[in-house]
């Protein structure tokens, strides 16, 4: 097993230098200058090194962007510019919350309760975790939700004795968490950044704005059906080890122990619940943006009086390893997008005669194809930006309602199930928990249930309520 694993990661070198050769000498082609040939190489050079998993994660994204200066590209000066974007403080902000519940006893009740509403069935406790974190994450940030549940899975994890890397159960603890929060995500305008986005492209095409229960009328269904097929299939291909008795009476035991809430936990509480609130205000109040509350609540945790945290401890939360992946993904799409490569990619889609198909084949087969791509170019916000205008244009053009577009491409956007070289899904690859054959196994039937649910779903739904037209 060593010896295959070593070979795969052998294999990424020549791969990753074949494409790099490729892009090189590979002459300019309609739509897309050399640099932009160039750019697109270096991605996806990288992409084959995460893959085949030949450097760790960020080191890869670093080099990346090293490339990219000396194959002429980019300036050196600028293309490290996605490490001083604001996903990259949040990214690192946000830690706090897993930092204050981790220290405080929070995480022991709410795995006790889910413990006791499970009993000894994990494939049930798998099913509780996910259902409790697409609904926390349907009014909460993805990111923010997802790292607080991997700290309760961890908690679960180590009093059942289990060892990361050869668990099942922490596989479906690690991957099902993503999945269903990503799901939970989509569910309403204030589960993700890029429905914002969407949201803003609409009115700004045309003056109309999609209200909030029209939106979870469209999408929320989708994401309450997915939960129990992503659960269904992933504990399907990795049958979690059940738990026993012991480590139940342990973990429901210390629960019980602790009696009611302590100072610092109804403090760690106001932080919990307080926090979110004001990420949701931030919907209609600019100021209130994600990094902006996450920083100033990082700043309360550690004031004197408050006392919940020291620098110390936020800093041994943060997985330093996935920021410098994120900022590496940020600016390499920035590469990608400034030579061209995504307006490239989405122009040869827009083209390939595809629109002229019926309603449900156009939007499953644009839903599907920007699904993948995305996949690999993990860039969320620039497809948005790219592909909803002219997509909307088609929609009104067709006598469909320009909303459809928008509202499908943020709910596919939001996050992945396939690669965990899209920051959201970033943050759950670590400690070795899984690979990225065990992502792509797990979420590839889901993917499809999703993008046919959506495509038939949404401009259903949209037209029904006919907003906007």
């Amino acid at each position: 097993m060593v010896h295959v694993r070593l070979n795969k990661q052998i294999v990424g070198i020549p791969l990753a230098a074949v494409i790099l050769l490729a892009g090189w000498f590979l002459p300019p082609v309609e739509g897309l200058a050399h640099e932009g040939v160039v750019g697109l190489a270096i991605l996806f050079a990288a992409v084959a090194l995460w893959i085949c998993e030949t450097l760790p994660m960020g080191v890869t994204g670093l080099l990346a962007l090293v490339a990219a200066p000396l194959l002429g590209v980019a300036d050196i000066n600028t293309v490290f510019s996605g490490f001083g974007t604001t996903t990259v403080i949040f990214a690192i902000a946000v830690f706090s919350l897993t930092a204050i519940v981790m220290k405080s006893d929070l995480a022991i009740r709410l795995t006790g309760f889910l413990v006791r509403l499970a009993g000894a069935d994990s494939r049930r406790l798998v099913l509780a975790f996910m259902a409790a974190g697409a609904v926390l994450s349907a009014v909460m940030n993805d990111s923010a939700t997802l790292v607080l549940f991997l700290g309760f899975a961890d908690t679960i994890i180590a009093n059942a004795g289990h060892e990361k890397g050869k668990s099942n159960l922490a596989k479906c603890l690690y991957l099902g968490s993503a999945f269903a929060i990503f799901m939970g995500g989509m569910a309403t305008p204030a589960g993700a950044s890029i429905n914002v986005l969407a949201l803003g492209l609409v009115e700004q095409a045309t003056g109309l704005t999609i209200p909030f229960l029209s939106w979870v009328l469209a999408v929320a269904p989708v994401a309450v059906l997915m939960v129990p097929v992503i659960w269904f299939v992933l504990t399907r291909i990795f049958k979690p080890e059940p738990i026993a008795e012991e480590s139940l009476r342990a973990l429901t035991g210390r629960a019980a122990a602790l009696g009611k809430l302590s100072k610092e936990e109804k403090k760690t509480l106001f932080f919990l619940i307080g926090i979110p609130v004001l990420w949701i205000a931030g919907s209609w109040i600019p100021a209130l943006n994600v990094t902006t509350v996450s920083v100033i609540g990082l700043a309360l945790m550690c004031a004197p009086g408050m006392r919940l945290l020291t620098f110390d401890e936020f800093q041994r939360e943060v997985p330093w390893t996935i920021v410098i992946m994120i900022g590496a993904v940020i600016s390499i799409g920035g590469v990608v997008g400034s030579t061209g490569g995504v307006a490239f990619l989405a122009n040869a889609f827009l083209g390939s005669g595809v629109m002229g198909l019926g309603m449900f084949l156009t939007f499953w087969l644009i839903t599907a194809a920007v699904y993948f791509t995305h996949s690999f170019v993990p860039v969320g916000p620039a497809f948005a930006t790219i592909l909803i205008p002219p997509l909307m244009a088609y929609c009104i053009s067709a006598g469909y309602s320009p909303a459809i577009p928008a509202v499908l491409l943020a709910a596919i956007l939001s996050g992945n199930l396939l690669l965990p070289i899209n920051p959201g899904l970033a943050l759950s690859y670590r400690d070795n928990v899984y690979t990225f054959a065990d992502s792509f196994k797990a979420g590839i039937v889901p993917v499809f249930v999703l993008v046919t649910l959506l495509a038939a779903w949404v401009p259903f739904m949209v037209g029904v309520l006919g907003v906007p037209c």
